[in-house]
């Protein structure tokens, strides 16, 4: 059986030669990255950076794929950067920080002295795992234009390395699973947030529909299990923070294709 989360980063190829007397052994390259960093400021900053916006992306690079894989990879990591900043449209995130910059000098002015702290856009994309079969990235941001507070988000992003097709539950998990994965997944909840049983998530300011337990569609396939995630204000108000739900390769593994 084949599973995605469980076939090992590096393989080996062997090829024989017929009508040689030596075997000639070829091996594949390994499935490597390298993190980058793109950072783009405001005109304003001179000496004084608490005035100086910033757009910051730390991304990975990688090597040992397909260059079609490559390709696919960096325009899935642009469609989720793209969040927020181009009404549904894809678009390189280099131009969505041009973008960024560009709103903060307009609602600064000429005199670049906008009132509050200054803007910023921060991420971190980070491979969670790496392996010939599945490549599976963190987003983690952090923003701040204007308001009360910053704001703060991860998403996961799921791919298939030898593809570059998302890798979704379906192409884990035998059918039917829903049931049994949303069991575990509440107990666990529930064990995050000190809950009991019994309790109503509504009573204790959890917004679940008809206050019945939901997994959502943020995941992504760790080493240890699959991981769901929570942000704030996606159940819960913002001073809650953001809840993490791992769920065991150990515990559905009657599940995993």
């Amino acid at each position: 059986m084949r599973v995605y989360i469980l076939v090992a980063g590096i393989a080996s190829l062997l090829f024989a030669s017929c009508g040689k007397k030596e075997a000639q052994q070829e091996t594949r390259q390994a499935i490597a990255f390298e993190l980058k960093s793109f950072k783009l400021y405001s005109d304003n900053c001179g000496n004084d950076s608490s005035k100086c916006a910033s757009y910051e992306v730390s991304y990975p690079v990688f090597t040992g794929i397909d260059s079609a894989v490559a390709e696919k990879i960096s325009y899935r990591i642009d469609s989720v950067l793209s969040i927020g900043f181009s009404e549904g449209l894809v678009q390189p995130f280099e131009q969505n920080g041009r973008l960024f910059i560009d709103q903060y000098q307009e609602f600064a002015g000429e005199g670049m002295e906008a009132s509050g702290p200054a803007w910023y856009y921060s991420v971190n994309i980070n491979p969670e795992q790496v392996t010939d079969s599945l490549i599976t990235l963190s987003f983690h941001s952090e923003d701040y234009s204007g308001g009360a507070h910053p704001n703060s988000a991860t998403i996961f992003l799921n791919i298939d390395a030898k593809t570059g097709a998302r890798v979704q539950l379906n192409d884990v998990l035998k059918s039917g699973y829903n049931d049994a994965l949303t069991k575990i997944g509440e107990r666990v909840f529930r064990e995050q947030r000190e809950l009991a049983d019994t309790a109503s998530f509504k009573s204790n300011a959890f917004d679940f529909p008809d206050n019945k337990f939901q997994l959502n569609k943020n995941y992504g396939f760790t080493r240890e299990g699959i991981l769901f995630y929570y942000n704030s204000y996606e159940v819960g108000p913002y001073a809650a923070g953001p809840t993490e739900v791992l769920i065991p390769y150990t515990e559905i593994k009657d599940w995993l294709k």
